[in-house]
């Protein structure tokens, strides 16, 4: 029989997860596309808008779940007595990793809004896996975490899903990640570096307020490639050139490299399923004075809504930038990196 844990927390604490920009490269992180590839690779940013687990002390004998940005609280005699279904079924079918544990309220939420596209909902995952280590003590090296998450939420949404957000999450700053057969080849620059210091000045980030679904518009991108359609995987092969010169581009911090990068995975992306660029979109980049300011852009992720992430010409010229956005129903979302997870002390 299993070990049943009753949380002994002296000091409630939580955990602190960042959300991602994906600067070129994503939906290569999705096994297998990425073994059908040469070198695929995914460069990306871990930002300042975050993901959130609280843990504190509950009744002895029971559990309390709950999530602020549904307004859900679940309360049963142990992590595994919740049902993994509803608005809180991936966060349960994480809590089901672990043993079960009572004695503890775990409250859940994302800044980001439902749909971003920035993988807040992953970022939550590895959250609350990191949380649940301390809490149980079966902690992990952050691979085998990243791992675990990715696989965790395949088989709850019964579906394709990425690694890329977790191991943003997990480790912060601007990551190049190369998808290996059998392992990952990471590299990592801090938001302090210079390259940091560039991307946060020609950063500039938006909800476009059309909610993005990713796995539909993974699966319809995907299963050309699966099946060997030569124009699909010509498509991808061009999406990973781009990552690779978004990376050389980032580490030389040079904005204009970056952007064409940026751009010339875009201009790839959007030909891979027709509904990946909404038509709200191809306005605005197709607008001769927001092209005068950025000079390259893009939807986060599969695309298809969500955020839309650019790279300012001048970063002077950031506050006529966000009127544009603002003018087409954009709401503009503040752009600053972040350094990686990291477990904060609660007050009593």
């Amino acid at each position: 029989m299993e070990k049943e844990f009753t949380a002994e927390i002296s000091v409630p604490f939580r955990v602190v997860a960042p959300n991602r920009v994906d600067l070129a490269g994503g939906t290569l992180d999705i096994y297998p596309l990425y073994l059908l590839l040469d070198d695929a690779t995914t460069v990306n940013a871990a930002i300042s808008i975050r993901s959130i687990v609280e843990v504190r002390p509950f009744r002895r004998g029971s559990v309390r779940l709950r999530s602020e940005n549904f307004g859900v609280s679940v309360v049963a005699a142990d992590t595994h007595g919740i049902l993994p279904d509803g608005k809180l079924g991936l966060i349960v079918c994480a809590l089901r990793h672990f043993p079960a544990v009572s004695g503890l309220e775990i409250v859940v939420r994302n800044e980001a809004p439902v749909g971003s596209g920035i993988g807040a909902s992953s970022a939550l995952l590895v959250a609350l896996m990191a949380a649940m280590g301390r809490v149980t003590g079966m902690r992990s090296s952050w691979e085998e975490t990243a791992l675990a998450a990715m696989e965790i939420e395949a088989s709850h949404l019964k579906g394709l899903a990425g690694r890329q957000d977790h191991i943003a999450a997990l480790r912060g700053g601007i990551q190049r990640i190369r998808f290996l057969p059998g392992r990952l080849d990471t590299h990592r620059l801090s938001p302090g570096s210079g390259p940091g210091r560039m991307l946060q000045a020609h950063g500039i980030l938006a909800n476009s307020g059309i909610s993005h679904r990713s796995s539909d518009a993974n699966w319809r991108m995907i299963r050309g490639a699966i099946d060997g359609n030569a124009a699909v995987l010509r498509k991808f092969r061009g999406i990973a050139v781009a990552a690779r010169d978004a990376w050389e581009a980032v580490s030389a911090a040079d904005p204009d490299a970056l952007a064409k990068a940026v751009s010339a995975e875009w201009k790839i992306r959007r030909t891979l399923s027709e509904d990946v660029s909404p038509q709200k979109v191809e306005a605005l980049l197709g607008n001769r004075r927001f092209r005068r300011l950025v000079s390259g852009a893009k939807l986060c992720g599969a695309g298809n809504g969500g955020m839309l992430f650019g790279i300012l010409r001048d970063p002077a010229d950031r506050a006529e930038a966000e009127s544009i956005l603002h003018a087409t129903g954009m709401s503009v979302m503040p752009f600053r990196l972040f350094s990686g997870m990291r477990f904060e002390k609660l007050c009593s």
